[in-house]
């Protein structure tokens, strides 16, 4: 069982290519509402991010629905992502990449 404190993922190739983070609809509530702006801090470089959707019907034109997402640049397939709430500052979250070994 996942801690619920932390939203880990696996970077794809897709994430990579288009530089996001793909947020799954079952953790939507670990972030802030979809729209709402929140810092994202990596080491000492601190970005405003939002989570941000789209819709798709890669199940098929008779089962649309949305994919959520947090634009960054830079991740590399096969790392993982480690995304955790800042305990001191609610509107802020902590993110460190676990290299790909």
């Amino acid at each position: 069982m996942k801690p619920r404190n932390v939203y880990s993922r696996r970077i794809s190739q897709e994430e990579e290519r288009q530089g996001y983070v793909l947020v799954l609809k079952n953790r939507l509530s670990f972030f802030p509402p979809p729209g709402t702006n929140f810092s994202l801090i990596i080491d000492d470089v601190r970005r405003t991010v939002k989570v941000d959707s789209y819709s798709c019907t890669c199940r098929g034109p008779e089962l649309p629905h949305e994919h959520y997402f947090m634009r960054w640049r830079g991740l590399k397939a096969g790392d993982r992502a480690e995304i955790y709430q800042n305990l001191r500052k609610q509107s802020a979250y902590l993110m460190r990449i676990l290299k790909r070994h």
